[in-house]
């Protein structure tokens, strides 16, 4: 019995990565961009249901000077905003649990 022979199909070189800082290319809503634009930190904010905060965060991190607790450069706001907003929350959640009138049963 005879085998049949394999077709193969020639690949085309890939294109070599184009690095997207290089091109100058608008790369605001990433979140590489620090200190952001106040418009796209308002976006995302509204995103994330919480469009009044906005405004603390840029506020806290103006006056940190867009760095971390240890003294290093934040390099992506989106990472820092996201922390900040699950911090926000889990503060909003202990601030109800202490409460007088929460009826959390326990």
């Amino acid at each position: 019995m005879k085998r049949k022979a394999k077709r193969i199909i020639p690949q085309l070189p890939k294109a070599p990565p184009t690095n997207l800082k290089n091109k100058g290319a608008n790369l605001d809503g990433f979140g590489v961009n620090v200190p952001p634009d106040r418009f796209v930190v308002h976006i995302y904010f509204d995103q994330k249901d919480l469009a009044e905060f906005a405004d603390v965060f840029l506020a806290e991190k103006e006056l940190l000077q867009w760095k971390t607790g240890t003294g290093t450069l934040i390099r992506n706001w989106k990472v820092c905003a996201a922390d900040w907003i699950f911090d926000h929350r889990q503060r909003m959640k202990r601030r109800s649990r202490l409460s007088p009138y929460c009826s959390e049963s326990i």
